[in-house]
């Protein structure tokens, strides 16, 4: 699995260019240049470890050890990278089969500003359009309120608001209907302001297993094995 997502990375590079120590190469992944460079060293090309996340490829490092693949997604906080899951941009609409998905902004909020428990948190507003052919709601079509969350560049996530989120998961949607709502995600109230940063990718986990019969009866179905989306908050569309 490895060796496949790293196909998709494409190392841009004059033809014969010697390869020499402190040469570097700008890196394109999945069309997106990085912000991080490849380098040479003693004549191999070393490619920075965040490029690797861009690519879905779970790490950790733990000592002098750097474990890939599988065994480092169970030491991964949140296992954010690990959903197979139709990805895109800020701005961009997702279809699935049954759902079209976008995310229109991220913003900072807070929730009981001026009192003690003063909660900072970010405010993502979705669209969710309905592609089926009868009335539908998300929860019943394998969306799942905890699968709702967003995910940092060190693989921490935040969960949607347990209530709040129920707002786009339960809505009672036509055909074509449409649902904008902005999902909260809260810090703890005490968090210091120095770790509040904005987050990398909102997750929206859907099990596409999860059809209420009455909908799969109606003809709803999803066109892809991985029909949950995952967004990518640092790029427009």
């Amino acid at each position: 699995m490895l060796g496949s997502k790293l196909r998709s990375l494409t190392i841009i590079a004059a033809a014969g260019l010697a390869l020499a120590a402190g040469t570097t190469y700008s890196i394109v992944v999945n069309g997106q240049v990085a912000t991080d460079k490849a380098i040479v060293v003693n004549g191999k090309t070393y490619v920075p470890l965040s490029v690797l996340k861009e690519l879905g490829v779970a790490y950790s490092l733990k000592g002098n050890t750097l474990t890939l693949g599988k065994a480092a997604a169970n030491q991964t906080p949140g296992g954010a990278e690990q959903r197979a899951s139709l990805e895109g941009c800020l701005g961009e609409t997702l279809f699935n089969g049954v759902w079209r998905f976008k995310v229109t902004k991220v913003e900072p909020i807070v929730k009981d500003a001026g009192t003690p428990i003063e909660t900072p948190g970010w405010g993502v507003t979705v669209e969710l359009r309905s592609g089926a052919k009868a009335n539908v709601q998300p929860v019943f079509t394998g969306a799942r309120d905890q699968g709702i969350q967003i995910a940092f560049a060190d693989a921490q996530t935040l969960t949607a608001d347990a209530l709040d989120v129920q707002k786009l998961t339960y809505a009672n949607l036509p055909p074509g209907g449409v649902v904008t709502h902005q999902l909260k995600f809260w810090y703890a109230y005490d968090t210091p302001k120095e770790q509040i940063r904005p987050p990398a990718k909102l997750l929206f986990e859907i099990n596409p297993k999860g059809f209420e019969n009455s909908i799969r009866a109606s003809g709803a179905g999803y066109t892809t094995p991985t029909p949950s989306f995952r967004v990518r908050l640092d790029c427009q569309k």
